[in-house]
């Protein structure tokens, strides 16, 4: 199915992401914000964190070591990140935490609630799986593109689901601390990267996973 996807972007996790604030609008700078007080809730709590952004997110660590949460647990930190992000509302989904807009939750449209079921994904690399992953979302069919190698070995199943899970399933089964996605189908003048529609990423505690971006191909006219 990669014929199908048109321009894309593929970072695989062989470089620390360190560096400074990335330019975008207000609405992406809130939300890059957001993106790496997870990443460092995660960490500094061992929990494993789903964050769906509206807007395509910049991730960045530091350098050196840096403080945990300044509150009493994990779930104060969790809300105190969100608080300052009205869009967004978390829910813990078992022994995941999953931040998401608050829109997106109920929303029958969104791509990332598409029912999953039956999905067994058995000693595949990684970021092949979240190619497949990409491919469902366009077509509504999973498969592992075989070219696409990179990462580690991962092994789960999703019976009964939707792309949440199995994108939780992916991360655990990766030994990942944070999931991203973003799906933004019609990007606004002035927003990052215009061309992409779509963006799946795992972030681990030291490296940066893996990641794609892409877009939706155009229908022959």
């Amino acid at each position: 199915m990669g014929h199908l996807i048109g321009v894309m972007a593929v970072c695989l996790g062989l470089h620390a992401i360190v560096g400074g604030q990335v330019p975008g609008t207000a609405f992406e700078l809130a939300d890059d914000a957001l993106g790496n007080a997870l990443w460092r809730i995660a960490v500094a709590t061992q929990t494993r964190i789903g964050f769906e952004s509206v807007d395509f997110v910049s991730l960045h660590r530091p350098t050196k070591d840096f403080p945990g949460p300044p509150v009493s647990s994990r779930d104060e930190a969790v809300q105190a990140a969100v608080d300052a992000n009205p869009r967004y509302e978390w829910r813990a989904i078992g022994d995941f935490i999953v931040v998401r807009p608050k829109s997106a939750w109920n929303d029958a449209a969104n791509p990332l609630n598409r029912p999953i079921h039956n999905l067994r994904v058995e000693d595949e690399m990684s970021m092949g799986v979240l190619f497949g992953l990409r491919d469902f979302i366009y077509t509504n069919r999973f498969a592992v593109p075989p070219e696409r190698q990179g990462g580690i070995r991962v092994s789960f199943d999703v019976q009964s689901g939707t792309i949440i899970d199995a994108l939780n399933r992916l991360m655990e089964s990766a030994d990942t601390v944070l999931w991203n996605a973003t799906y933004r189908p019609n990007a606004q003048l002035g927003q990052r990267f215009p061309g992409w529609d779509l963006h799946l990423g795992l972030e681990n505690a030291v490296l940066h996973h893996g990641s794609l971006d892409s877009r939706r191909p155009r229908r022959p006219a």
